[in-house]
């Protein structure tokens, strides 16, 4: 079995609302909201769901991007909770993000070289010669070459931009990298090649990822393993390929609706009642029961917890395995899907 190297246990991320005069605090957005996690060695975990869902959060939270309000984060077995200054700088060796967005992220002022290289200075691990030809054997792995060193962000295209951020996260040699969303900037040509760019780093450099997404057929081409979440919480989680097992309804929902490019596919994709419930007031119970067909009193009532119904696959539904989504609309689905995103 693999080591773990990422471990949440009960992490939540609230942002506090502040109103009237005195700008008191009145409410709190429940971003991520009591989420355990297991990230193994080596492995990619990908995580999709609705936009404001708490993807993003979790993803810096777990870096300490942003400051957890309560729960545990440990990085290969260490509490970094807690950490500051000199001992929290050292794990971030080993943590780096890719943003979004490629442009966003880099200085439109700096070149790439020194864009590329100010970590290896600030943490002083090169300088001048030497970190100038780490930067470009950076850039030569990521498909870039010498030419580049000295041009400016916006002389490149979302692709080549996104190439360089990659570049970057790997500067310090890390052994996790959080993904938020690499691809989504850039046509489906140049996002196959980025996204078998960061599988060929991924095993060249012995990377650990955690894979943020909207999009599941690039999680699915991605992914050793899947979690869902909804409203700040993880509702499925599974080393399973969910096309053909999706256990929770909300992650059915979510597969029903991937556009299938088959003129005799017949599926329907479901159509969830209602709107997303508020961050601000999450509803008790569980928190899909608004939107779900299948919910029962037990769902307004209690909250499901996250259990494990056989071979690793965790399921926050009291009635997961028990529901009837149509076995033959999830075959159909799996085998229409295929394996076209490779």
């Amino acid at each position: 079995m693999s080591e773990l190297l990422i471990r949440t246990e009960d992490l939540k991320k609230h942002f506090p609302l502040t109103g009237g005069v005195f700008r008191k605090v009145i409410g709190k957005v429940h971003a991520v909201d009591g989420v355990n996690l297991e990230i193994k060695k080596g492995e990619t975990l990908g995580v999709v769901g609705e936009s404001g869902c708490g993807k993003t959060t979790l993803g810096r939270t777990i870096l300490r991007l942003m400051e957890p309000t309560s729960g545990k984060i440990y990085f290969d077995e260490e509490d970094i909770t807690e950490l500051k200054g000199r001992a929290l700088r050292k794990v971030r060796f080993n943590m780096q993000i890719v943003f979004q967005d490629p442009m966003a992220s880099l200085d439109p002022r700096v070149t790439i070289k020194n864009s590329i290289g100010e970590p290896l200075v600030v943490n002083g691990v090169a300088k001048g010669r030497k970190m100038r030809d780490m930067v470009l054997s950076l850039l030569e792995k990521v498909g870039l070459t010498e030419a580049h060193l000295n041009r400016f962000p916006h002389e490149f295209s979302g692709g080549q931009r996104q190439r360089i951020c990659i570049a970057r996260a790997l500067a310090l040699n890390p052994k996790f990298v959080v993904m938020d969303e690499p691809t989504s900037s850039t046509d489906v040509s140049v996002q196959a090649q980025t996204l078998n760019l960061m599988k060929d780093l991924q095993e060249e450099f012995d990377l650990t990822y955690m894979f943020i997404s909207h999009n599941l057929s690039v999680v699915k081409h991605m992914s050793d393993s899947l979690a869902v979440m909804y409203l700040g919480k993880i509702v499925e989680k599974t080393p399973y390929d969910i096309f053909r097992k999706s256990l929770h309804p909300y992650t059915f929902a979510l597969v029903s609706a991937v556009p299938i490019p088959d003129p005799e596919f017949s599926g329907r994709a479901v159509i969830l009642a209602g709107e997303v419930p508020s961050p601000i007031n999450p509803p008790p119970g569980c928190r899909f029961y608004p939107r779900c067909i299948f919910a029962q009193n037990v769902c307004k009532m209690e909250e499901p917890p996250l259990r494990d119904v056989g071979g690793g696959h965790l399921v926050a539904c009291h009635f997961a395995g028990e529901l009837d989504f149509g076995a033959s609309a999830q075959q159909e689905y799996a085998d229409s899907f295929g394996d076209s995103i490779a």
